[in-house]
């Protein structure tokens, strides 16, 4: 099959899709199919640049606002003069937060009919909005973590789920714009670092905490404020350690 491999892109994950790609392409490869790299900030990659670019390390912290704008300055337009994704069998998007995770890139992929992995545009867009997400899981009777959209008080967090407390970005993936909070007095801070991440947008403040059902001896829960959430996670009696393997069986339900 000839596969086109999307990656990179102008997200705060993009050090992440390109992680991927570094691990989907020669797998593809190997297997037989023939495989265009494509970088959504910049376009088809020629092998030189693509084997520079895809032998890189990611980064302890996400690219800086400044790295972003920059990528995004330089980035192409997806169009035939660049690469005609219609003359492959299937996109497989490796993309990572941003354009490539929310739905856009799915809708686009499904105007122009074109194949591709993953989700569609809709569950896509559902997928990303954690507080969206949760109110469906929980309609449909999915065991899931109660949470706050901040704005909200230290107090409020200590009542509904106590301390510590995980704060995230209500749109980002991987831990982009995550912080722990274990003193009340550093809730602001955490609240607004999430709030650096994702457009402004206006939401309703909420706020959520897993059943035991679905993580034994942990209770978590998620903070979202208007232009961001914030996932809040508390655990009573567990290392920092035994609260990263339970997050993670939390986040599987986002």
């Amino acid at each position: 099959m000839k596969i086109a491999v999307l990656f990179g892109g102008t997200s705060e994950e993009r050090d992440v899709s390109i992680a991927s790609a570094a691990q989907v392409i020669p797998a593809l490869r190997s297997l037989g199919h023939v495989v265009l790299a494509v970088d959504t900030a910049s376009g088809r990659l020629p092998p030189g640049t693509e084997r520079e670019l895809l032998t890189g390390a990611v980064a302890l912290a996400p690219p800086s606002s400044t790295d972003i704008a920059n990528v995004r300055g330089r980035a192409a337009l997806l169009s035939p003069a660049t690469l005609d994704l219609r003359e492959v069998d299937v996109v497989f998007l490796a993309l990572h937060g941003g354009a490539g995770e929310d739905g856009r890139i799915q809708a686009m992929l499904d105007l122009a009919g074109i194949t591709y992995t993953g989700s569609n545009h809709i569950a896509s867009a559902t997928a990303m909005d954690k507080d969206l997400s949760k109110r469906l899981f929980r309609g449909a009777g999915v065991p899931t973590a109660d949470w706050l959209m901040a704005p909200v008080s230290p107090d409020q967090v200590a009542e509904a789920l106590a301390w510590p407390v995980v704060v995230k970005p209500n749109k980002q993936g991987s831990t982009v714009g995550l912080s722990v909070v274990r003193d009340p007095h550093r809730l602001a801070a955490a609240v607004d670092r999430a709030g650096q991440f994702g457009p402004p947008r206006s939401s309703r403040p909420t706020c959520r905490n897993t059943s035991q059902s679905s993580c034994r001896n942990t209770r978590f829960a998620r903070m979202q404020r208007s232009s961001s959430a914030a996932t809040v996670a508390s655990t009573f009696g567990r290392t920092p350690r035994a609260l990263s393997g339970a997050w993670k069986q939390t986040r599987c339900l986002a």
